[in-house]
């Protein structure tokens, strides 16, 4: 049997099949305009490289399909949601609770006349005549978020039913209602109520994706095994326990996870991982070979008190558009933030694109084989590259061609370092010795150039780093997180029994959720966690065992020596982290062969990066063996990416056909 994982970026969508030690990759153009044919577009690719004849025949050898889309963050990113109202405590209609006179959300995700404050004692009457004006004035969800109701939802919940009331689903002028308290039991109000606006902001784009997904494969394709949606926090979960707000980043998280599971695999600690696609470059960071969680997090510029994994992004990829602008220092280059996308795509895929962006400087520049990209299967044209670059970059600039080039990708290396040297300032880490991750369909032209400008010494790059954001889910486990708030946030012995029956309601309704999905319930893992505060201190999480909840002394000295500190504590929420593993890809180790490489070579041709004479060999990528050693300037294609060996750089092929690369 088969497992399929999906992975959907903003200019290719990357397939892996993985069947025992069998594991075959597939990139195919990611279709924004229906998310799903691109999902089947991969499953034909992937079937009919499997030797299946059709989709359907190949489905019936799949047991699990993983999936992980853009929808929630495209949508956040371009600000095309439905027209939300909400409804707040009063007096924090212009700040929603937070310190800052004015919301970051505001005029942004909701207009500022969308926002009513009442009072808590507001009777029925004056709730409906403002969910009226929400309604008459066009808003198409309201959102509810009081002050307080992490503890006390009861008042939100009674405000809801009101609504529902009034405007039931039968009928046409019905219209969706959330608390804040359905979404999220954060202790701080700011966070609850930006993460309820967000996920009714993005929730129908996602609903109507997935549901035509999931309908397609079962009713269309006959799918009988299960399917699951990737999440924020590195897991899967089934579409009926999945969240608009789980999905956001899910992507770019699979790749931190991937990148973790390598590096145990490596025995690396350190590490940043650099993924670099179409549309957007990111920089995570490894400590302990584990994601290094931050909190407080922000989701695409909003704030909000949640411990996610690090993560910095910038509109930098493939197909970011190239322009000239003037500054003090004359013309300069210019990389996105705008993007040419799939389609059309850049000048030299002759789909209509008429900007010059990242790949027609590649392609000009000799770092791509026009004639082998993505194995051969897209066709694509130097001149036009060449043309785009030289009119709209090199003319402006009044240099050559070649100097137009340079400009482009050194810009481009700058960009992501200077995102480097952003996270080493924000973590307050130094990073010089960590280990460069490359990944993504472009990370293999970036791994040694930006390591070169970071100043580090040793670089990684994969065989699947094509597919690695696919890869990582591909070992990504089924995870389900449960929250309650706590009542009393003193740790008595009185309240010691409440705690241990909020632990057994979030397991059974975590062994519910699991058999609704299709999954047996055993060999189950569970993980606690308490957020937590003290004396001026944010709220923190903090895990400990199961056998802390025996006593009110127990849990205390465990949270306390936990969280390092020996103030005070307060309990603002109590976590479950419900986690079931799933099959993964078994890493093959393969013997070290001869250094020697020349069986892979095809010749040698002109470059205008990274070369001191101007030229670079040429090999096949996946005609390299374990051991075998390439010394720049080299530049290494495969059928899904270009991997690029400057001058000063070599690189051996290690036991598990990736590759490891160091300054010479």
């Amino acid at each position: 049997m088969w497992t399929v994982d999906i992975d959907v970026g903003g200019t290719l969508t990357d397939g892996l099949f993985t069947g025992g030690e069998n594991v075959t990759c597939v990139k195919v153009d990611t279709t924004p305009h229906d998310l799903t044919v691109c999902l089947f577009d991969c499953l034909a690719q992937g079937a009919a490289k499997l030797e299946f004849p059709d989709v359907a025949s190949f489905l019936e050898n799949v047991e699990l399909i993983r999936w992980s889309t853009t929808i929630t963050s495209n949508v956040l990113a371009e600000l095309r949601g439905p027209r939300i109202g909400l409804l707040v405590s009063s007096g924090h209609e212009n700040n929603l609770y937070g310190n800052d006179a004015e919301s970051t959300i505001l005029n942004r995700l909701i207009v500022s006349r969308d926002v009513m404050g009442l009072k808590d004692s507001a009777s029925e009457t004056e709730i409906m005549n403002a969910a009226r004006a929400l309604l008459e004035s066009g808003v198409r969800r309201i959102c509810i978020s009081l002050q307080d109701s992490h503890r006390h939802p009861e008042r939100e919940i009674a405000w809801k039913k009101i609504i529902d009331q009034q405007y039931p689903d039968h009928f046409l002028g019905s219209v969706p209602v959330l608390s804040g308290s359905d979404i999220s039991k954060s202790a701080d109000d700011r966070t609850r109520t930006y993460c309820a606006v967000i996920n009714a902001y993005t929730h129908g784009a996602l609903a109507a994706t997935l549901f035509k997904a999931e309908d397609d494969l079962r009713e269309t394709s006959r799918y009988a095994g299960t399917f699951l949606v990737s999440h924020i926090n590195g897991g899967v979960a089934g579409i009926a326990k999945t969240r608009a707000i789980d999905t956001l980043e899910s992507g770019p998280v699979l790749g931190i996870l991937g990148s973790a599971h390598l590096a145990k695999a490596y025995g690396l600690n350190d590490v940043i991982a650099m993924d670099v696609g179409g549309t957007t470059a990111k920089i995570s960071v490894l400590a302990g070979a584990e994601p290094v969680y931050r909190k407080p997090s922000d989701l695409f510029g909003i704030p909000v008190e949640l411990s996610l994994p690090y993560l910095r992004s910038i509109a930098l990829g493939g197909g970011s558009v190239v322009k000239i602008v003037t500054n003090t220092k004359g013309p300069v280059v210019q990389l996105g933030p705008e993007s040419m996308g799939s389609y059309p795509g850049p000048a030299c895929y002759n789909l209509g694109g008429d900007q010059p962006t990242l790949t027609d400087a590649f392609v000009t520049a000799g770092l791509i084989n026009p004639d082998y990209f993505l194995g051969g299967t897209k066709q694509i044209d130097r001149e036009l590259a060449r043309k785009a670059i030289e009119e709209s970059v090199a003319r402006p600039l009044h240099v050559s061609t070649e100097d137009a080039c340079k400009a482009v990708i050194g810009r481009a290396f700058e960009m992501v370092v200077g995102v480097i040297a952003s996270a080493q300032a924000e973590l307050r880490q130094d990073l010089s010795k960590h280990v460069l991750f490359a990944y993504g369909g472009n990370g293999g032209l970036f791994a040694c150039s930006v390591a070169e400008k970071a100043g580090l010494k040793r670089v990684q790059v994969f065989s699947l780093g094509p597919v690695f954001s696919a890869f990582g889910s591909s070992v990504s486990d089924i995870s389900h997180v449960y929250e309650r708030a706590v009542s009393e946030p003193v740790i008595s012995e009185s309240g010691m029994p409440r705690l241990r029956q909020m632990l057994e309601e979030m397991k059974a309704e975590g062994m519910q959720d699991l058999l609704g999905e299709g999954i047996r319930p055993d060999n189950v893992s569970y993980a606690i966690e308490f957020e937590v505060s003290g004396k001026s201190r944010h709220s923190m999480p903090v895990a400990c065992s199961e056998v802390s909840l025996r006593s009110a002394k127990e849990l205390q000295d465990a949270l306390q020596e936990a969280s390092g500190t020996l103030n005070a504590i307060s309990l603002d929420l109590f976590r479950l982290r419900v986690k079931k593993e799933m099959p993964k890809p078994r890493l093959v180790k393969l013997p070290l062969q001869d250094p020697d490489s020349a069986h892979a070579r095809l010749g040698k041709r002109q470059v205008f990066w990274g070369s001191r004479n101007g030229e670079a060999q040429v090999y096949r990528w996946e005609s390299l063996r374990p051991g075998n050693r390439v010394e720049g300037c080299a530049v290494l294609e495969g059928v899904n990416t270009t991997y690029f060996v400057p001058d000063g750089w070599a690189m051996v092929v290690d036991g598990y056909g990736n590759g490891t690369l160091n300054t010479v």
